[in-house]
């Protein structure tokens, strides 16, 4: 790839956050019956004059598909390699409409939808990247402190002094010295391993951790992408069976492993939509929703647009409870660890200053010296022959 050709796709990649304006736009352009080769000449020159260069290089990669004359009047070709892949199975619908600027509307509203649901798992991803290496290196330094107390503390005084919790956070600190990079790694180890089965593990074994925080989080989230693209071509003409086809045809390894469990259940029983999309695709939460509105519903591609359009906040407010749940599973040990040393190294140090005062110190050596005294006059005990 020379450096031209990557450029250009370093600036696709930089237009596709802004690619919910430009369908918007587009959908404009139909409204009003601009022509297309206007459209995009006019806004090449808007973006260059705007100092767009992302919005520019992608419209001049669509104007050059558009002249070359093949398949010119389909939007999915137009924008083929300029929007993400999540997209294309939601141009193809756009092409099929007879309304062109309410479908384009529609993906416009899918891709925000979409696009608020990424936000809320990045921000969220970010807590844990940030808090883990910091408990790391704060139990590491309240282990240090407590480790350097008790190699300071004369043997007679230490049986007095590592007694309840500060007993337990000296167990701790120990652990932490031998072991805490190993554990690390393989906490770190298991987050990654669990992360790349995400989009990929499929089975009975992943329905049985489903429910579990970042299998949760992962479920909560790919299913309110699911809402948003069902919806985008769902209100646009297309069948439940074959919007879920067309998704499932574009799909990670995990999601196409469900869509075809919710297709054989509904080829079994063509009215239990409801029971076809509860075997592991929907949270509970959003399961019992589902059902909610289909009691109100002429059919469950109207319970599953309003899912992905004007319940959006309901679903966001699903996948951000999901990922609370998943921030506290991955942190919450570590943070309790770093919680529970910070206790001790407020209780030791007080303990031991009370320890070491001369009169405490005397009678601690005195117990200690005839405690040992005792020992070493104690007849042997009797042997077996």
């Amino acid at each position: 790839m020379n450096a031209r050709l990557l450029t250009r796709q370093l600036w696709l990649v930089a237009f596709r956050p802004q690619r919910a304006e430009f369908y918007r736009d587009l959908a404009d352009m139909f409204r009003r019956h601009e022509p297309m080769m206007g459209f995009f000449e006019g806004e090449i020159a808007n973006a260059v004059r705007t100092r767009q260069r992302a919005r520019a290089a992608a419209l001049r990669t669509m104007l050059a598909r558009y002249q070359t004359g093949h398949d010119a009047g389909r939007v999915g070709y137009l924008m083929e390699g300029v929007m993400p892949r999540g997209d294309v199975m939601m141009l193809v619908a756009v092409d099929r409409a007879d309304d062109k600027a309410k479908a384009l509307t529609s993906l416009a509203e899918a891709v925000e939808a979409q696009g608020a649901m990424k936000s809320v798992v990045a921000a969220y991803a970010v807590f844990p990247a940030v808090m883990l290496p910091l408990c790391y290196v704060l139990i590491r330094v309240l282990s240090n402190v407590i480790l350097s107390i008790d190699r300071s503390t004369p043997d007679y005084v230490k049986a007095e002094l590592w007694v309840g919790l500060n007993g337990w956070a000296r167990h701790v600190a120990l652990a932490c010295d031998q072991y805490g990079l190993a554990m690390v790694l393989l906490l770190g180890a298991l987050v990654v391993a669990a992360v790349i089965s995400l989009p990929r593990w499929k089975g009975a074994g992943r329905l049985a951790v489903e429910a579990w925080p970042v299998y949760g989080l992962y479920r909560d989230f790919q299913s309110g992408l699911l809402f948003t693209s069902m919806a985008m071509l769902l209100s646009n003409g297309a069948s439940l069976k074959g919007a879920l086809e067309d998704i499932a045809q574009r799909s990670s390894a995990w999601m196409r492993w469900h869509l075809t469990r919710v297709l054989r259940a509904l080829d079994d029983s063509p009215t239990g939509t409801i029971d076809a999309f509860s075997r592991g695709l929907l949270s509970p939460y959003m399961l019992a929703r589902a059902a909610t509105l289909q009691r109100t519903a002429a059919t469950f591609s109207d319970v599953l647009v309003e899912l992905g359009t004007r319940e959006c906040d309901r679903v966001l407010k699903g996948v951000r409870r999901a990922a609370l749940v998943a921030n506290v599973a991955v942190v919450g040990a570590l943070v309790s660890v770093s919680t529970f040393m910070g206790l001790a190294t407020l209780t030791v140090p007080g303990r031991f200053s009370a320890l070491m005062e001369p009169s405490t110190l005397m009678g601690l050596k005195q117990a200690h010296e005839a405690a040992m005294a005792a020992s070493r006059q104690a007849p042997p005990s009797d042997k077996a022959p």
